[in-house]
């Protein structure tokens, strides 16, 4: 009676957990505090399942690669693919659409520029807060590598910015983290973030506005600044990544997405 009791329960474990995996995820940085977020709540309501969403960023290019490399199951995206990594066998599923945002720090007292003001302070032409009407105070400039996804839609939103060239006193700054940290932390600062880390900030950074539009109109079409947030599948399509794909579609999901002021994407698996 006691073996076939034992028996018993062993079938059960063996159930329980035989479409158990462990999803690893990287790549863009700006999307790991959202992916995380999801991840969490997923791993509550499948518990036998685990998310493990590295915790630094690869940027989009070394999420890619780790892709075909084989080393993580989803690549985390902040842009559509390039027309090279379109011709490999991945298949990319945009989950979110999350404004980008000029943001500085609190200190500073502008609350909105030109898009031709923004290009002509990275262009080096605009030195001072003053020339846009705020206080006698030195513009610092924060910038991403040119690879990063934050970097590449802000040349694409606007115009001006899509041949700029960066003087060298620009500080180029690789992570996420870097440039949410350096806003908070360094008077006078100008950079560039989205709408996720805005609501996280608390207040300790804040978003200008641009051409007299604000981030926050961007489901109107009346902000041009946009990061195409995509989880990006190579060989591992299985049982767990579609569950987790299902979840992400889900009221729940949807509503982690729309808490970090980002927009739900309708998508099918």
């Amino acid at each position: 009676m006691m073996r076939t009791s034992l028996l018993l329960c062993a079938l059960v474990l063996i159930a329980t957990t035989a479409g158990a995996e462990t999803l690893k995820i990287a790549g863009s940085g700006s999307m790991i505090p959202l992916v995380t977020e999801l991840g969490k709540a997923y791993v509550k309501k499948h518990p036998s399942d685990r998310i493990e969403v590295n915790p630094k960023s690869l940027g989009q290019p070394g999420g890619i690669a780790a892709l075909m490399a084989g080393a993580i199951d989803i690549a985390m995206s902040a842009a559509d693919l390039t027309p090279e990594q379109a011709q490999l066998p991945l298949k990319a599923i945009e989950i979110a659409r999350v404004a980008g945002v000029v943001a500085v720090n609190p200190g500073v007292t502008v609350k909105g520029i030109t898009s031709q003001q923004l290009c002509d302070i990275y262009s080096g032409k605009i030195t001072n807060w003053r020339q846009v009407g705020g206080a006698d105070a030195p513009i610092l400039a924060l910038t991403r590598p040119e690879s990063d996804t934050t970097k590449v839609a802000l040349r694409q939103a606007f115009a001006c910015f899509a041949t700029l060239s960066e003087p060298g006193k620009i500080l180029n700054l690789s992570k996420s983290k870097d440039m949410f940290d350096a806003l908070q932390a360094k008077p006078n600062a100008i950079g560039i973030i989205d709408a996720v880390a805005m609501t996280k900030a608390g207040g300790k950074i804040l978003p200008l506005r641009i051409d007299g539009r604000s981030h926050v109109g961007m489901e109107s079409g009346q902000w041009p600044y946009v990061h195409h947030n995509n989880l990006v599948l190579g060989k591992n399509r299985g049982a767990a990544v579609k569950r987790f794909l299902q979840f992400i579609g889900s009221p729940e999901g949807q509503a982690i997405i729309k808490k970090d002021k980002a927009v739900p994407v309708n998508f099918s698996y």
